[in-house]
């Protein structure tokens, strides 16, 4: 009943900070919930065992995963896993192409990594999504997200073009709070008979992925298929209807961003699943087809 009340507070809080809600009205709320009179099992269950479905409206596309920090417990491998591979335009052209065809109007597009900044031909990209926005769908918000590390970073956000939004993270160091990544679900005696399938609050949030192998029901998942080599990305625009459950229940066995009783930590903890990918990779890259 313990570890049931901690899962649930958990996701109290995370839906409390997704909705914007803290302070004396989170306490409040909490207050509330805790004083209700309810089955506490039927709570549970409705909850701790949520089926989320992918946000087709928004998209996370990791460009490139080279980055110029390398943090611990990095939930994209750059530091575990340092490759300096990259989308190229002609996929973003296509992605854009694609969002044409199907009629996809995004709320939001993320251009992520890695360290975006880093990609050598990232101005094209950019000019790409923006005539996508300027002709297509003005209402989108492209963002580029950056950790504003280091001057050759800020050079580049400077020249960012009028259009893209610039999400700045502002790091100044390796270490930073980030979920336990690296300790699979799978690995853990609590997690032995989950249904992986049902994903978690990324894919719903954050929206769906998009690298060089293809798409995903979240961009941490497509971080994962890299260097695990499933070769399970999706090579055209999915359907809005599409569950992508078949890649939920390969990719969330091991990330950690699924734990229900998830916590930040600022060091580097690994668990069995994620030593023997890593060093698998090590030995011999992953052979998957590309987007």
């Amino acid at each position: 009943m313990a570890d049931t009340l901690k899962q649930i507070t958990t996701i109290k809080n995370r839906l409390f900070h997704l909705c914007g809600i803290n302070g004396d009205t989170s306490r409040k709320l909490g207050f509330i919930v805790a004083n209700k009179t309810f089955d506490i099992n039927k709570f549970a269950s409705r909850f701790l065992n949520t089926r989320y479905k992918p946000n087709h409206s928004r998209i996370e596309i990791d460009i490139t995963y080279a980055c110029n920090l390398h943090c611990l417990n990095c939930n994209r491998s750059c530091t575990q896993a340092p490759t300096n591979e990259y989308m190229t335009v002609e996929q973003i052209d296509k992605f854009v192409q694609e969002s044409i065809e199907k009629d996809r109007k995004w709320e939001k597009i993320r251009v992520m990594g890695g360290e975006p900044t880093l990609h050598p031909d990232l101005f094209d990209i950019l000019k790409s999504l923006l005539s996508y926005k300027n002709k297509f769908s003005p209402k989108t918000r492209i963002i580029i997200v950056s950790n504003g590390f280091g001057p050759k970073v800020k050079k580049v956000l400077a020249k960012i073009p009028e259009g893209i939004e610039i999400e700045n993270t502002q790091k100044i160091s390796v270490v930073n709070k980030f979920y336990s990544f690296n300790i699979a679900p799978v690995d853990l005696d609590q997690y032995k008979k989950t249904d992986f399938s049902r994903g978690c609050f990324v894919t719903a949030f954050c929206g769906i992925g998009l690298n060089r192998y293809g798409y995903y029901p979240c961009a941490a998942g497509g971080g994962i298929d890299r260097v695990a080599g499933l070769g399970i990305g999706r090579k055209e625009l999915p359907a809005c209807d599409d569950l992508m459950r078949d890649e939920l229940q390969n990719l969330c066995r091991y990330c950690g961003l699924f734990k229900s009783d998830n916590t930040k930590i600022n060091g580097e903890e690994m668990s069995s699943s994620w030593k023997e990918i890593y060093e698998k990779a090590k030995k011999e890259k992953p052979n998957i087809s590309i987007y």
